[in-house]
């Protein structure tokens, strides 16, 4: 499923996508520090309506997946006009939103606040997607959504960071610079390049510029990069 079909990812279940994700790159990583107890019951109120949007997002795509399943409707499923869900879809949608639950307070809990790259999510989107057992096709919306899709919802990957009460991304310019600097064009090709592979598409200067456009301000301009590295193709090589 896309995340750009007739179907709509809430801005809160946005957020809960980040907010899981960003638990499962730490449990990967092996981050130090002393988690939160993972119990629900302990999570503030916003987060808990934030569980509750993700909680419509996978029952609609678990009934979307049950539907699309679906060689030939019984009866009841005709005159009613959609697939009732079924004991197994339920339970999914449960577990799955017990591990929600659980990494929104293993998020909280840390002693310092954890951030995401853009890239690393989409990689570690795509795992969760396959354990979910979700594929992209034409016409529907997926939870969790791309990054494109917070981007696109908040403005920026540091916007919609920042809303999931999480810490931004240090890539883009330092405090205070007007420009720049080596490290950050030499980060911001690594990131993109990360980003193509796991879109697997192709690491062409309009599709950097389309990227540069979805992180305005994060990562410098295509035009930038050439310049800075003389072409596009040198600007690769020195990532490669």
């Amino acid at each position: 499923m896309s995340d750009s079909g007739k179907t709509h990812t809430s801005s809160p279940a946005v957020l809960g996508a980040l907010l899981f994700i960003t638990a499962r790159s730490l449990d990967d990583a092996d981050v130090p520090g002393t988690p939160a107890s993972a119990d629900p019951a302990q999570l503030s109120p916003a987060d808990k309506e934030i569980l509750a949007e993700v909680e419509l997002a996978l029952t609609a795509q678990t009934d979307d997946s049950g539907r699309s399943e679906s060689s030939a409707p019984t009866d009841d499923s005709a005159q009613s006009g959609a697939a009732a869900p079924t004991d197994d879809s339920t339970s999914s949608v449960t577990s799955t939103l017990a591990e929600v639950a659980a990494a929104f307070a293993h998020v909280r809990g840390r002693a310092e606040v954890p951030s995401l790259t853009a890239s690393r999510y989409d990689r570690l989107r795509k795992t969760v997607l396959e354990s979910l057992g979700a594929a992209s096709a034409q016409g529907a919306t997926i939870w969790p959504p791309t990054s494109q899709t917070a981007v696109q919802r908040f403005g920026s990957w540091n916007e919609a960071l920042k809303a999931a009460g999480l810490a931004t991304n240090k890539t883009g310019r330092a405090k205070g610079q007007l420009r720049f600097d080596a490290d950050a064009y030499a980060t911001a090709i690594a990131e993109f390049l990360a980003d193509c592979e796991s879109r697997r598409t192709a690491a062409t200067y309009k599709a950097y510029t389309e990227y540069a456009a979805e992180h305005k301000g994060e990562v410098p301009s295509a035009a930038a990069v050439r310049k800075f590295y003389g072409s596009w193709s040198a600007a690769l090589a020195a990532v490669r």
